[in-house]
């Protein structure tokens, strides 16, 4: 057990309480004590009853709270993946080409992935996140089978942003693995990601519990690669070096990893490191129960001691219910930080988280119903997302332009509503026999809306971010 403070800024109170306290003292009597005995025989001096009174009233705002320890693994493992999209995946070394391979494996290890979170960040010339540490796959497998380079907003190589960006998506005091899915680092950016990794060179953390674990997944063959023209021309070399398989080993041993390369089988990674995280459902508000001395201050200050006793019992169940309706709430926004969004949405009452927990559990349907609750432009914007990805266009930019009505300025929703007037919707041939649409060969299909709206925000975010450097957690 475990006594924290939940609003520790009301100690500040109690200066004014101690100089209050030293101004009674040095009050001077209004009579002597020889005097008081011969006027007032059997009388006792008064007590400060409202000074002492202030004492728990204080205590209890600062909200005193029993935590019950730590439970082991509260949340699921974390799993943070970086893949590349650099020009360079594209590469046929490992037929089609490297960007298929990998968007196929990762395929396979989603599927076999039982209840663990997962996040996605794509790298190029600089790093994404495209998708936050969820327990949502079927959001992540709807992205894969159509993440290419092209859909980068500029082209390079830099691992070294997306480790920084994943670095920042682990909370403190939590352990996770970092995958990183690329086609070769070169010496320079082993050191960067070397100095970038937590604990490198001090003594005092090396073996911290909480480190993160890199493990890479080696998109690429040992051997040198020919590109072909087209490829050569858009990277402005013809070949590809191979890549230096001994020191991207040792890079992974030293940050507590291993290296596999892509084959036809699922990599033999170690199990996801697993640690204890506190449980926000074992914390106890004591505050109400501290306002029980007030009832018998008051019993002993013998004024007014019936309305004071009504005046603190009646509210007495009020706080205690108020302090468990928002430790409820609390619990279930811990639940959705945690992935666990099918029992966050069953108990969350502000209708946008609870339409976020149900979006992230796949359940697009009741996730619009708890978007039409409210008539913000949050509210609305959501809901048009809600409705591409149940293939409701039409709906969807309804949705968008009641957001745009509210919210002039809300960029994103202007933005998708651009992207969804840009897309028709397919339409049938009515003057094509059924044999002769058969035996037109058919026209490769256009990337999935999700995937639509992924692109333009990594072009969004581009231009809003430029190539600042990312934050790092503190470690």
């Amino acid at each position: 057990m475990e006594l924290i403070l939940l609003r520790p800024w009301w100690l500040l109170a109690l200066l004014p309480w101690l100089w209050l306290g030293w101004r009674l003292r040095r009050q001077s009597p209004l009579l002597s004590p020889l005097m008081r005995r011969y006027l007032l025989p059997g009388s006792k001096p008064a007590i400060p009853w409202r000074w002492w009174a202030a004492l728990p009233a204080i205590l209890a705002l600062c909200g005193p709270a029993l935590v019950r320890g730590q439970t082991e693994q509260t949340a699921p493992p974390l799993d943070i993946w970086l893949l590349s999209l650099a020009g360079s995946m594209e590469a046929q070394d490992l037929a089609p080409d490297r960007a298929t391979r990998v968007r196929l494996q990762l395929q396979d290890l989603l599927a076999q992935s039982q209840g663990q979170r997962i996040a996605l960040i794509l790298f190029a010339a600089d790093a994404y996140l495209a998708m936050p540490a969820t327990r949502d796959h079927e959001a992540i497998a709807r992205l894969l089978p159509d993440l290419r380079p092209s859909i980068m907003p500029s082209q390079g190589d830099n691992p070294e942003r997306a480790l920084a960006l994943g670095l920042a998506q682990i909370p403190a005091g939590q352990t996770a693995r970092l995958l990183l899915i690329t086609d070769g680092l070169t010496p320079d950016k082993i050191r960067r990601i070397t100095d970038l990794w937590p604990c490198q060179g001090r003594w005092q953390c090396l073996r911290q519990a909480s480190a993160p674990r890199l493990d890479i997944l080696l998109a690429a063959t040992a051997q040198p690669v020919q590109l072909s023209p087209e490829l050569a021309q858009a990277l402005g070399r013809r070949s590809l070096p191979a890549p230096d398989i001994n020191q991207m080993t040792d890079l992974a041993a030293r940050l507590g990893g291993e290296l596999h390369p892509l084959g036809t089988r699922l990599p033999l990674f170690a199990p996801l490191p697993t640690g204890l995280a506190p449980d926000p459902a074992h914390r106890q508000d004591l505050g109400p129960w501290l306002l029980l001395p007030l009832l018998l201050l008051a019993l002993l200050a013998r004024r007014g001691t019936l309305w004071l006793a009504l005046l603190l019992c009646l509210p007495l169940q009020g706080p205690v219910r108020a302090a468990n309706t928002e430790q409820d709430q609390a619990k279930a926004q811990a639940a959705y930080l945690a992935g666990d969004y099918h029992g966050a949405a069953l108990a969350l009452h502000d209708p946008i988280w609870r339409g976020n927990a149900w979006y992230r559990t796949g359940d697009f349907d009741r996730a619009l119903a708890a978007y039409g609750e409210q008539k913000s432009p949050t509210a609305h914007y959501n809901r048009g997302n809600a409705l591409v990805q149940l293939g409701r266009l039409e709906e969807a930019k309804l949705a968008y332009l009641a957001c745009l009505a509210l919210d002039p300025d809300n960029s994103d929703a202007r933005y998708n509503l651009t992207l969804l007037e840009r897309s028709p919707p397919p339409q049938a041939s009515p003057n094509k026999a059924p044999d002769e649409a058969k035996s037109q060969p058919e026209a490769p299909a256009d990337p999935a809306p999700p995937v639509i709206l992924l692109k333009e925000r990594l072009r969004k975010e581009a231009l809003r971010r430029g190539l600042q450097p990312l934050p790092v957690s503190p470690w």
